[in-house]
């Protein structure tokens, strides 16, 4: 699958060019005919595509607004002198092949009142050797007022969650931010965190996720996928209805810990459990859109369907623990969450368990009946909000990435298969009572590739 994915992508999207432009083709040639078969289950079709496009739309009109109001707080608001410290938490588990370009990345941050902390969770490879060689190179370099402090601790293993707590414990930033051992920092993204906490009544930014392995399909995809649903943070950041702040790229006021409790060390997405515990507690989280982070794909099939099942399972799971949160008329609790954005990711789970009969009916429906106007526009819709996404990420550079727009419908198709294989298996995990072990899969190394506008050099080694 890796060898395929890399030395034959060209082949795959000429093909999906290829069954897109019969597809349009085919409405001109044969033209629609009047039958009106299975008229409940048309119906059926059309209300889920309904809701949900009546959401992206909304989204796509919103999220806009998020880059004028970020220039009206850059450029007009009064600016303060803000330089808190900041500690970055890194908790590493078997990742002896990204762990130091990851520190590595860190160290080249333009922002320098910073420490790093490293909990090391009881990892089983090379490691902790690795990295006790670094820090003793690192102790060698003179001190001077712009190194940075590394404070290194190995630990037994005890979950992701934990390692994250005791990295918190330990630390002394007033800014708390957590990454993972598979990514890497651009020079400005630290400072780009901190900016957005000058704001007093900010208590947690998410950063800007992106993919830095696009050399093979599945990473491709990926890249899209991230684009796509990062675009829209915007628009939930403007709502206060940001719900996640991955793992990958968060940060928070240290006072966020001590209002809401620490990392669960039960929930299998601790990242999502504190952000919704974080939203109930009526504080504000922002989406920074400037603060990038790149971070290691699955490379593999598998290595993605086991990321999937574990984001469904936990993401049900903090539902449930927290499901007091929907419809909650609190006033302390945003309405558009709870009423809205909460109920709609519900509903988008419903929707995607019948995906599959509702595809399957819709081109054997569209075969018989000539018409095949609903997947056109469903090309058009979703080919226009790729194009303004790429368009509107200043490190899309690569042209290549517009050819993408026309067919990323059916490259979507991939994910959806993905997500939906996640969703049946967590609903019969649950329905069995098995608890679920922290997923991860072969990592390969991160490679930021070399047509961003930033220098790779200064990213990775």
């Amino acid at each position: 699958m890796k060898s395929f994915t890399r030395h034959y992508k060209i082949l795959v999207y000429v093909a999906l060019y290829c069954f897109t432009a019969t597809l349009i083709t085919s409405l001109f040639v044969w033209g629609p005919n009047e039958r009106n078969d299975f008229p409940l289950l048309r119906i059926a079709i059309v209300f889920f595509a309904t809701v949900l496009l009546t959401k992206y739309s909304l989204y796509m009109a919103i999220s806009p607004w998020y880059d004028v109001l970020d220039r009206y707080f850059r450029v007009y608001k009064p600016k303060r002198a803000y330089a808190p410290s900041v500690s970055v938490i890194i908790p590493a588990w078997n990742e002896e092949v990204g762990l130091l370009s990851t520190v590595k990345s860190i160290l080249r941050s333009t922002y320098r009142n910073v420490e790093i902390v490293v909990i090391n969770d009881g990892s089983t490879d090379n490691s902790d050797a690795i990295f006790r060689a670094f820090l003793e190179e690192y102790k060698a370099i003179p001190d001077n007022p712009n190194k940075m402090p590394i404070v290194y601790r190995y630990k037994e293993n005890g979950g992701k969650g934990i390692a994250l707590n005791k990295g918190i414990e330990i630390s002394k930033g007033e800014i708390i931010i957590s990454i993972d051992a598979d990514c890497a920092l651009l020079p400005s993204t630290i400072g780009n965190f901190v900016r957005h906490f000058e704001r007093p009544s900010v208590m947690a930014a998410v950063g800007n996720v992106k993919i830095g392995n696009t050399e093979h399909l599945l990473g491709t995809l990926q890249n899209l996928e991230f684009l796509f649903s990062f675009y829209f943070k915007k628009a939930d950041s403007l709502f206060n209805t940001i719900y996640i702040i991955g793992g990958a790229a968060g940060a928070f006021r240290r006072e966020v810990f001590e209002k809401v409790g620490s990392y669960s060390n039960t929930n299998i997405t601790e990242d999502i459990d504190l952000s919704v515990r974080i939203q109930e507690a009526g504080m504000k989280i922002v989406y920074a859109a400037d603060a990038i982070v790149y971070t290691e794909g699955a490379s593999e099939m598998t290595g993605l369907m086991k990321q999937r099942l574990r984001w469904k399972r936990g993401r049900f799971q903090t539902f449930f623990e927290h499901r007091k949160l929907f419809f909650s008329n609190k006033k302390r609790h945003n309405k558009l969450l709870t009423w809205g954005v909460l109920p709609l990711a519900v509903f988008g789970d419903i929707q995607l368990f019948f995906e599959m009969l509702f595809l399957s009916f819709l081109y054997i429906y569209s075969y018989l009946t000539h018409d095949f106007s609903s997947f056109i526009s469903g090309i058009i819709v979703v080919s226009v909000m790729f194009a303004i996404q790429i368009f509107d990420d200043p490190r899309s550079t690569r042209p290549s990435l517009y050819l993408l727009a026309p067919i990323g419908w059916l490259l979507f198709y991939v994910t959806t298969v993905v997500e939906y294989r996640a969703l049946l298996a967590s609903l019969r995990g649950m329905l069995q009572g098995k608890k679920l072990k922290w997923q991860r899969w072969e990592r390969e190394g991160l490679r930021i590739p070399a047509t961003r506008k930033q220098n790779p050099a200064a990213i990775s080694s």
